[in-house]
């Protein structure tokens, strides 16, 4: 199948995760290291062992919206953002 790029794809978790983990690990100050590659890689690593929530409407603006305010949800982005800090923190990939 061809998908056409008209309308953008969106991973409805990519703004979930960066936004939790910039309320809870950048702003607190708490991490070991602060570079820009180490951030990527805690959430990337954070993405990959999170289900894809994907959409190409307007509607899946409320959609991610929605999906933020579960409680659960947020509690499965942050244990697999807490795996990921220590992963990247105990084996960064600075070059």
């Amino acid at each position: 199948m061809i998908f056409s790029r008209d309308l953008p794809i969106l991973n409805a978790m990519e703004p979930i995760v960066g936004n939790l983990f910039e309320d809870n690990y950048v702003k607190t100050g708490i991490l070991k290291c602060d570079c820009e590659k180490c951030r990527i890689d805690i959430i990337l690593l954070s993405l990959n062992h999170l289900s894809p929530h994907y959409t190409s409407s307007q509607a899946g603006e409320a959609y991610v919206k929605a999906l933020y305010l579960e409680p659960q949800l947020q509690s499965d982005v942050l244990r697999e953002l807490t795996k990921a800090v220590k992963v990247i923190e105990e084996r960064p990939n600075h070059t």
